[in-house]
């Protein structure tokens, strides 16, 4: 089962994604043990900063994608460019950037060293 901290999890790796780098539905998944469906729903209602950078493994926006807020107007892979992530004038961007389950793994260790344990935040 998918707790409330997994999904922190989700939330603060996708925002600490290195520039000219991104990741897939499938690998946040896989990171928290959950389905991609369920990633897709959580960058589309969880507010998450930077959830463009999530994209189907193939390295397309997900058909499936809307703004958080509702908006459009926005072009993701020009929001991917600015990020330094290489996109093909087809819209995919480059895999050698793509950030796997492993590396997401690594990422998400140094954000756990980084963060308090709770026992601190009491004294």
């Amino acid at each position: 089962m998918t707790t409330e901290r997994d999904w922190e999890r989700v939330r603060r790796v996708v925002e600490a994604l290195p520039e000219g780098t991104w990741t897939s539905y499938g690998d946040l998944a896989e990171l928290i043990g959950t389905g991609p469906r369920q990633v897709g729903a959580y960058m589309r209602d969880g507010n998450v900063a930077r959830a463009y950078r999530v994209l189907t493994a193939g390295g397309t926006v997900s058909e499936g994608f809307r703004w958080a807020d509702g908006r459009t107007g926005r072009d993701v892979p020009d929001l991917l460019r600015a990020d330094g992530v290489t996109v093909s004038t087809k819209g995919r961007a480059d895999q050698s950037q793509r950030m796997s389950v492993y590396d997401l793994k690594l990422l998400a260790a140094e954000l756990d060293e980084d963060e308090p344990a709770l026992d601190d935040e009491e004294d």
